[in-house]
């Protein structure tokens, strides 16, 4: 039985990580055409925004769909239950919206956010009416069809998006490729299961025991990533704000997005195998191993490309966010190890563990926004994230001890070979390519920027390598990634050989 969900978790990570890579294809594509065709403005407006939205919808996500999860006895009365929260809590949100909408704009002193607001406050009562019944495709790790339900709604937000990005050249276009990726993702959930929710209370006791953890959580992941709008956007204005914003996101781009969709198979998995204590521990390992032989040479990478990554894939406009980048890309890396022990603890029955180091870590980042940002703007508030990070590592590591055994060794284990490839690789990128200058053209701009992406891959892989086998062929993430190789070289090999017999006979 364990061993089938172990299985079923790592393809479920596949399925997932190919949902997240399709997703930010077309993010990173939607990014590219709305930087060079929009203001800092633009997006900071619609940050600024929906900051707010997503400010006060914090104080209403209970993550219902992780209580269901979690929760392995869950009958249909839960779910009803958990559809009519969500319901009421859209409606709720939207009333509130509209009526602060005016006070907000008139305090930031741009009137443009108000109708901005009043829009995107449609999004939670919109998402409220989901088919809270697709939740069973991860519960029952059917992960494919949670990958069909969620291609589709990415691919309609971006077909809406981009081209009203041409047409309107201004921030409605955001808004409202945002509301109709948020419009497409309820009608299809209603078309991917048969499902059918419907108001009932009759669980509310029983969910609101296990999720108001969960709120509390939600709402410190908020601040952990999106406090800074309120900050800079205050003290430096809206345009530094866009500027900050789109250097975060790509700068924890291969971490948070490599992390974020394996852990969303780990969730249910892990939930089912919480009984088993030498299961749940093994099965982390593997999961922080792969994790960080993945997703740390990424955020290396980001460090490393930085000073031509910019001006290729955002223009000239944007060479501001270079410096941001190369210091949030280790912010990035960081948050990968600080998710996935937040998994491990919730699947394993602990959100009040999660909940409170991540309050530390809120307390702590506002303390440094607080004291860096006044005095060193941009590039104060970028120190600060990831000087918390660093800070704030050892109290989630503890944390995983705690709950499930895995102790600081058994970390550095599975990632001292990564962490040094990493290093090793971004120094060696950094020292062949050119200082870039605004001399040179968008082709030999991209040319460096290629050449020093597969210069990192093969120097990464190299070392990686190396270093294994230095150390005897240790168990970990590259042994199990070198034996699915081998057995796929030898499963190709005995197919050609059969494919050949029968030509010959």
């Amino acid at each position: 039985m364990t061993r089938s969900v172990q299985t079923k978790m790592a393809f479920g990570a596949l399925w997932m990580m190919l949902m997240t890579f399709v997703e930010r294809t077309l993010g990173l594509i939607s990014m590219l055409i709305l930087a060079r065709l929009l203001d800092p403005t633009d997006f900071g407006i619609v940050g600024l925004a929906g900051s707010f939205i997503l400010m006060v919808q914090m104080f209403s996500t209970f993550g219902f769909d992780v209580a269901l999860i979690q929760n392995q006895g869950a009958t249909e009365s839960h779910y009803h239950t958990a559809w009519t929260f969500n319901l009421i809590l859209g409606l709720l949100i939207l009333l509130l919206m509209l009526a602060v909408a005016a006070p907000i704009a008139n305090f930031y002193k741009q009137p443009e956010i108000f109708w901005v607001i009043c829009l995107l406050a449609l999004g939670p009562l919109i998402g409220g009416c989901e088919n809270i019944g697709v939740v069973a495709f991860r519960k029952d790790l059917d992960f494919r069809k949670e990958f069909a339900f969620q291609l589709s709604r990415k691919l309609i937000g971006f077909a809406v998006t981009v081209p009203l990005a041409f047409w309107l050249r201004n921030y409605w276009a955001l808004v409202v490729g945002m509301l109709a990726a948020r419009l497409a993702g309820t009608i299809t959930s209603y078309l991917a299961h048969p499902f059918r929710p419907r108001l009932s209370l009759g669980h509310a006791f029983s969910i609101l025991g296990f999720s108001k953890w969960l709120l509390l959580n939600n709402w410190l992941c908020f601040l952990k990533e999106r406090s800074c709008d309120f900050i800079i956007g205050r003290l430096l204005g809206v345009a530094p704000l866009g500027l900050y914003n789109i250097s975060y996101e790509v700068a924890t781009m291969p971490t948070t997005e490599l992390s974020a969709p394996i852990n969303r198979a780990l969730l249910p998995g892990f939930a089912r195998i919480a009984h088993d204590s030498g299961a749940m521990r093994a099965t982390y390992v593997n999961a922080i191993g792969m994790l960080t032989l993945l997703a740390v040479p990424a955020a290396a990478g980001i460090f490393a490309v930085a000073p031509f990554l910019v001006p290729v894939m955002l223009g000239p406009k944007w060479l501001a966010i270079v410096s941001l980048l190369e210091i949030l890309a280790f912010n990035g890396g960081l948050l990968l190890f600080h998710s996935s022990i937040c998994t491990v603890l919730i699947a394993n029955g602990h959100p009040d563990r999660v909940t409170r180091t991540n309050g530390l870590y809120v307390v702590m980042l506002l303390i440094l926004f607080g004291l860096l940002i006044p005095a060193y703007g941009l590039i104060g508030a970028a120190y600060a994230a990831t000087g918390v990070s660093i800070l704030s590592t050892p109290v989630y590591l503890y944390q995983v001890r705690r709950s499930i055994g895995v102790s600081v060794w058994e970390f550095l284990r599975v990632a001292v070979r990564p962490l040094t490839a990493a290093v090793f690789m971004a120094w060696l990128v950094r020292w062949i390519l050119p200082e870039w200058t605004s001399t040179m053209n968008l082709a030999t701009s991209i040319g460096w920027l290629l050449g020093g992406v597969a210069l990192g891959i093969s120097s990464y892989a190299t070392a990686v390598l190396l270093l294994w086998l230095a150390m005897g062929r240790p168990a970990g993430a590259e042994g199990m990634l070198f034996d699915r190789v081998q057995q796929r070289l030898v499963e190709g090999g005995s197919a050609s050989a059969s494919t050949l017999s029968r030509n010959l006979t």
